[in-house]
């Protein structure tokens, strides 16, 4: 399908061309002949230019939550799964584990992968 939508491209844009150059000599038809001439060469280009088929899109990266204790001498820190409703500096329901004081999202972050070479 791309070679001949290639080609029908190419036919197109020629005859806008054609048809931009050689129009009518009478005004009311030149503008009509100026018109379909650009319609043409549109239809032609984005024939031409277009690619085909899309490519499949990957799903986008995991992203990840941090929920850190607020208790200063406390150094728990979790990392879970991003949730919708998740931001930063959101106090949290659950309390921590270590020392039973509240906890508050201190990060969110896109995991990305490292392309190999």
């Amino acid at each position: 399908m791309g070679l001949i939508s290639k080609l029908l491209g190419i036919i197109f844009a020629a005859s806008g061309i054609a048809i931009l150059f050689f129009g009518s000599s009478d005004p009311v038809w030149s503008i009509a002949y100026y018109i379909l001439g650009l319609i043409l060469m549109s239809v032609g280009l984005t024939l031409v230019t277009s690619r085909g088929e899309s490519k499949e899109r990957k799903p986008p990266p995991p992203t990840v939550t941090e929920i850190r204790c607020d208790n200063p001498e406390c150094t728990f820190k979790e990392i879970r799964d991003f949730q919708k409703a998740d931001y930063i500096l959101k106090p949290m329901e659950a309390q921590c584990p270590k020392c039973q004081s509240s906890m508050t999202i201190h990060g969110i972050y896109v995991v990305r992968e490292e392309e190999s070479e």
